[in-house]
């Protein structure tokens, strides 16, 4: 059987928000497809870019998809436990578990613990600067 992954984002609001159990923050827009697969219960994967080389996939992942395709193809990844994508290329992953949701304006705010994840690169993260941060 082949795995599926069904969405993915490029997250520009990720806080750090707990030691024990290490936990974050992550504001997702209401209208994005992907605030439906972020309720309570359910289960992801952070994918850390590293900085060098990450904007190829970026630009992937910010392109429009129409309903109903294919996020990764193209893309080489393998499922967490979870069944969530780890990307090849990524220096670091964490499989998360959504713990709350607080709506935020036009976003929700959604904690999320870790519950596995490892570091397969040893370097800086990637971090997306926007020009203006009052539209995408």
């Amino acid at each position: 059987a082949v795995p599926c992954a069904k969405s993915a984002m490029i997250a520009s609001w990720i806080a750090q928000a707990s030691f024990e159990p290490l936990g974050f923050t992550v504001a997702i827009a209401k209208d994005r497809a992907i605030e439906s697969l972020m309720q309570v219960g359910d289960k992801f994967v952070l994918n850390c870019l590293p900085e060098q080389g990450f904007e190829p996939l970026m630009k992937h992942f910010l392109i429009r998809f129409p309903p109903g395709a294919d996020r990764f193809e193209g893309v080489e990844w393998a499922p967490a436990s979870c069944g969530a994508p780890i990307l090849k290329e990524a220096a670091a992953y964490m499989e998360c578990t959504v713990m709350s949701r607080m709506e935020a304006a036009d976003h929700w705010i959604v904690y999320s613990e870790v519950r596995e994840g490892k570091v397969f690169k040893d370097e800086k993260t990637a971090t997306h600067h926007r020009k203006v941060a009052s539209y995408y």
